[in-house]
């Protein structure tokens, strides 16, 4: 959910969004619960404030759970030559303004029914 957030936030007029983005939103999320003294994710969570700093163990992780899951299903890609994350195009050219409300909505209210059964956001 907040690696879909970042990804949205950062996308442009044709569905990529620069990894570095995308990363530094993802890594700011953590880094957030951390600061403010919350579960960053579930016990088996590698993420802590040290492994928060190495941008490129956090980058590989990322990319394997869950940009993976995505990937899979052919709605996203990676480009490392270009240092971007894509969405299929032909995905991206049905959404408009409304879709994006949506699906941004829905990792919102997914993120709080999330942290709130490991006790809170």
């Amino acid at each position: 959910m907040s690696f879909l957030l970042a990804f949205i936030k950062n996308v442009n007029t044709i569905g990529d969004a620069k990894i570095d983005d995308v990363l530094n939103d993802y890594i700011a999320f953590y880094q957030d619960r951390i600061d403010r003294g919350l579960q960053v994710d579930r016990s088996t969570c590698p993420y802590n404030e040290t492994m928060l700093q190495d941008r490129k163990a956090i980058c590989k992780n990322m990319l394997t759970n869950p940009f993976e899951k995505f990937e899979r299903k052919r709605f996203l890609y990676y480009s490392k030559d270009l240092s971007i994350i894509a969405m299929n195009h032909a995905l991206y050219s049905k959404m408009n303004k409304e879709d994006w409300d949506r699906v941004k909505s829905q990792m919102q209210e997914d993120l709080q029914h999330y942290y709130s059964d490991m006790g809170g956001m």
